[in-house]
């Protein structure tokens, strides 16, 4: 469902339209001095790194889309694969959740509605961030399950929720 005709059809009509520029310019934009933020709206004399968010959205999304299009070609196809794949792994993430919380009919349950639901299949087959923090979400609490067992996974953990934040910064409401 996630990968069938991923490709097809423009890459328009939302955020997707955005995102896609943001991948395909990444290097450049970093260098463009004409390109700005909404810190830098602020003020300009602030630090380089300012513009590795882009409109407030930070860098690790559009850095994934760019080394797909750079794999694949700049193409719809490329820029929605790692989406799909996010959003497969989200549904085995679930699985393994409900698995360790509950029970492994509880686990499969979760998964299977989570991959018939219409909005996760969605965001799953267009070039948006919300896979992405769906996983890194599912993934930090994973990990933070497996750390109440095991203290060496609180590192993962953090490492995970970083890597969230790196791709939307609502993210950070997983930080203790």
């Amino acid at each position: 469902m996630r990968v069938v005709n991923i490709g097809a059809g423009d890459v328009t009509g939302n955020d997707e339209t955005l995102y896609a520029f943001r991948a395909i310019g990444m290097l450049d934009f970093n260098e463009a001095e004409f390109q700005t933020t909404p810190l830098e709206w602020q003020d300009p004399n602030i630090q380089w790194w300012t513009k590795l968010s882009f409109h407030d959205h930070p860098p690790l999304v559009f850095l994934i889309q760019n080394l797909f299009m750079k794999v694949f070609g700049e193409n719809a196809f490329a820029f929605r694969l790692p989406s799909a794949i996010f959003g497969i792994l989200s549904v085995y993430l679930l699985y393994l959740i409900g698995v360790r919380l509950f029970s492994k009919r509880v686990g499969l349950v979760a998964a299977a509605i989570m991959a018939v639901t219409v909005n996760h299949v969605y965001i799953s087959r267009i070039g948006v961030q919300e896979s992405y923090v769906i996983f890194f979400m599912l993934l930090a609490s994973y990990l933070f399950l497996r750390a109440l067992e095991n203290e060496k996974y609180l590192l993962w953990t953090g490492a995970a929720i970083g890597l969230g934040v790196l791709t939307k910064y609502n993210v950070f409401i997983l930080i203790p």
